[in-house]
């Protein structure tokens, strides 16, 4: 604070004397010429040397600051990565073996230097010691036994109610660190017992019994409780009687603080020394020096580094603070030259006029900032999650610059920002994953905006900027918002789990598209939702297109409620053949609205707009329905898939009317085929999976469509009753020029094998295509080379079906 006021002070008595010299040059330009002349120089020189320092300071404090965060953040993802050994342990059923610890644990670090080394301390009673001592020895451990520590040494340790000795270690089985009792410790023990009774993660700095090349500091010594499973820790007695060991990491902090920088290519202009943590142990703070430091020729000790410009901050490791202090780097970009200063004085006179002409606008920009921050105050117009102005205040502020923009104010752009998948992390992580989440992404968007830009909250996970003042407006705001949608696809570290989203964007120009704060919104959310049809993550800009398009689009969509009530809607029939034999195994139902207007309209430009507007259920029952019927009447070895929207599996009568469909049509259960992609298996996991073991239950195929193309996890191919596989046409049309696409085609059918399931290759348009998939040992093909969709009545049927040969309801 006092910094701040020192320098609001020297501030003011620089536009104090901006003002009283130009007064002077008005009303005494004849006889003070030479003297305002030297004058001005003069005071430019000084002004700009202060200018100087206070934006090398800021630019030094900001750099230093992320350069923190980034350190923390590194440091946070070694953290992680121990965490995800406590949750091996609490997950398991049968306890964790030796070899699944040294496996996972060397998989979990294998690209992070720093790491010492990572152990597992067992809670072993009495009781339990001489069958883990036995254990170990078993498992290759030699002459392994529970030791204490005794002066400066280990001897084999007494008889106690209880030992968290080392019993897994990444270090060799040699090793004699394998069997150190921690508690007999007395510094580690602490640790021990903090993270035990607080369930949390507890460090301390420390030095090593078994030496590393690096020598014994300084060392960070790193605790994670582990309790046992489905046991409560509510209270401290709770995690005292629950715990089942911890999981310890050992970090060389050097190393560890130097590989975080190299990889996340900090600046060389800021050099960064990290201290230890306060305690009583030390004796003099002034002269005490660094655990890691950046750069040697910096200062060192604590005295050195405060007699400059400096930066103090903290590094969390678990519950405890490291202290990190940044300074300029000696002949780097942020060590002030006062080269501006110094030209300014040499030019004196050529300049005076520039000089004060930069003044006034500084200082009435300065005016604007302050009332501007004034305002926020008193109306008190605050997202409370998140701190980032709410939607009052935004809309307050885009009326403010539509004022200017009449009386011929600067120019500017509106983005509107809708996150995309931000639903799936609040269903299933929890509302509270959901407001750290966007916190974080706050944080983001601060620091891709500048200070003059207005970023706001306006509810949900929709933000919106105000970005002005720039040369090139169109240019500016498509780089804004490539930064934010680059910045924000980074992937988020939630506790536990690591997050990736994405971001649509839309943006509207004043007064390119309106100077009124409701065109400009309207046309923002038309651009935002063109982001959002274009397949999310991007960003446009509005056009005269859009509001066509939007009119065309409602003007679809109320044709389409008429197709639906006036039965316009037909499906076609695309066959799919056997790849062995090359029979025809059945066909593939695809809707079409023939139009009485435009013809025959193909799905990809109705069947999203019935997906937002709710038909896609009628039109999904319509098809459905008229898809049975006609399979009914092919002949009996003939199926008919239908692929059903992700929206239909909202609906609770979905199972009764798939049945009732079967049911009226009289086709066989074993002769439909239920097409689902990925996308429903994110949402109501539990409930899709009922329902589809209904289905099941009943004799209908499942299968997965478009494997491959959304998140493919392996995990829904076994957790779901899938009886297909279908891969999407795009790594079938570049297999003949794509040998990616084969190693690809080659992998599926081997893990659907390896499932019992069967394999249909989508897209296929060429026999040579046709001839590498049935190589690959792909079971089914449907593409072009084998027929276009068609009406039921054009497709020809090699024994058509009498109707008593319609199967039996």
């Amino acid at each position: 604070m006092g910094d701040r006021d020192q320098n609001d002070q020297d501030r003011r008595r620089v536009t104090g004397r901006w003002r009283i010299v130009p007064l002077l040059g008005l009303h005494r330009p004849a006889l003070v010429a030479a003297a305002v002349g030297l004058l001005f120089s003069i005071a430019g020189a000084a002004a700009v040397a202060r200018w100087e320092d206070r934006v090398n300071k800021i630019e030094f404090e900001n750099a230093a600051e992320t350069q923190s965060i980034v350190m923390q953040n590194g440091m946070n993802e070694y953290i992680s990565r121990l965490v995800a050994l406590r949750t091996l342990f609490e997950s398991s059923n049968e306890g964790v073996t030796r070899s699944e610890f040294e496996t996972f644990s060397g998989k979990l670090f294998e690209r992070y230097p720093g790491l010492l080394r990572i152990g597992w301390l067992p809670r072993i009673t009495r009781k339990e010691r001489a069958e883990y001592e036995a254990a170990a020895i078993a498992e290759g451990v030699s002459s392994y036994r529970i030791k204490s520590l005794e002066g400066n040494g280990f001897v084999t340790a007494p008889q106690g109610e209880e030992y968290y000795p080392i019993f897994y270690s990444t270090q060799s089985k040699t090793s004699r660190v394998y069997g150190i009792d921690y508690l007999s410790v007395p510094d580690r023990k602490v640790a021990l017992e903090r993270a035990r009774d607080n369930d949390q993660i507890a460090a301390i700095r420390t030095e090593l019994f078994a030496t590393n090349n690096a020598g014994q500091l300084p060392n960070v010594f790193v605790v994670v409780p582990v309790y046992a499973k489905g046991t409560s820790r509510d209270t401290v007695a709770d995690r005292r009687r629950n715990i089942s060991g911890f999981v310890v990491g050992i970090f060389d902090l050097p190393l560890l603080m130097q590989a975080i920088r190299v990889r996340t290519g900090a600046s060389p202009a800021v050099s960064v020394n990290v201290y230890q943590p306060f305690s009583a142990r030390i004796v003099s703070l002034e002269g005490m020096l660094p655990d890691y430091a950046s750069a040697a020729a910096a200062p060192q000790s604590m005295r050195d580094v405060a007699r400059g410009r400096h930066w103090s901050g903290g590094l969390k490791i678990g519950d405890t603070d490291w202290q990190v202090r940044a300074v300029p780097t000696a002949g780097g970009s942020l060590e002030t030259t006062y080269d501006r200063a110094g030209a300014v004085l040499i030019v004196g006179m050529l300049l005076t006029l520039s000089l004060s002409t930069y003044l006034m606008l500084a200082s009435r920009n300065s005016r604007r900032l302050s009332l501007a921050n004034r305002r926020v105050l008193e109306l008190a117009q605050t997202d409370v999650l998140t701190g980032l102005p709410n939607r009052a205040f935004f809309l307050a502020r885009l009326d403010e610059l539509n004022g200017q923009l009449k009386n011929g104010g600067p120019t500017f752009s509106i983005l509107m920002l809708d996150l995309d998948r931000f639903k799936n992390v609040n269903d299933s992580l929890g509302h509270g994953a959901g407001d750290a989440l966007l916190r974080l992404v706050a944080q983001r968007l601060k620091s891709a905006v500048r200070a003059t830009d207005v970023l706001a909250r306006l509810g949900g996970d929709e933000f919106a900027i105000i970005q002005e003042d720039c040369e090139d407006q169109r240019a500016c705001a498509t780089e804004l918002a490539a930064r934010i949608a680059k910045l924000v696809a980074e992937p988020f570290l939630l506790p536990g789990h690591r997050v990736e989203i994405g971001t649509s964007i839309g943006i509207a120009i004043a007064p390119d598209h309106g100077r009124d704060q409701e065109q400009l919104l309207k046309k923002a959310d038309l651009a935002l939702y063109r982001s959002k049809s274009a397949g999310r993550n991007c960003f446009t800009i509005y056009d005269e297109a859009m509001s066509a398009e939007l009119e065309a689009r409602n003007t679809l969509e109320g044709d389409l409620r008429d197709a639906i009530a006036r039965c316009q809607l037909e499906v076609h029939y695309q066959p799919f053949m056997d790849a062995s034999t090359g029979a025809r195994r059945g066909f593939e139902a695809l809707v079409r609205w023939r139009h009485p207007a435009r013809g025959l309209i193909p799905p990809d430009q109705f069947i999203a707009l019935a997906e937002e507007t709710g038909l896609i259920v009628p039109l999904g029952e319509f098809v459905l329905r008229r898809a049975c019927a006609d399979a009914a009447n092919w002949p009996s070895d003939l199926m008919v898939a239908v692929n059903l929207s992700p929206i239909l599996f909202k609906e609770a009568d979905l199972f009764d009317v798939i049945c009732a469909a079967l049911r009226d049509s009289g086709l066989s259960p074993q002769r439909l085929e239920i097409e689902i992609t990925e996308s429903v298996l994110l949402e109501r996991g539990t409930e899709n999976h009922a329902f589809m073991e209904r289905l099941k239950h009943i004799g209908i195929e499942l299968a997965l469509d478009d494997f491959g193309t959304g998140y493919s996890s392996l995990s829904y191919l076994t957790a779901f009753p899938f009886d297909k596989i279908k891969i999407d046409r795009s790594f079938v049309r570049n297999l003949t020029h794509q040998p990616r696409s084969s190693a690809i085609i080659s992998s599926i059918v081997t893990l659907a094998r390896g499932l019992d399931m069967s394999v249909t290759a989508e897209g296929v348009e060429t026999a040579d295509e046709f001839e590498r998939l049935r190589a690959l040992g792909v079971n089914f093909a449907q593409g072009y080379l084998f027929g276009r969709p068609l009406p039921v009545d054009q497709i020809e049927l090699e024994t058509p079906a009498q109707p008593s040969q319609r199967d039996a309801a």
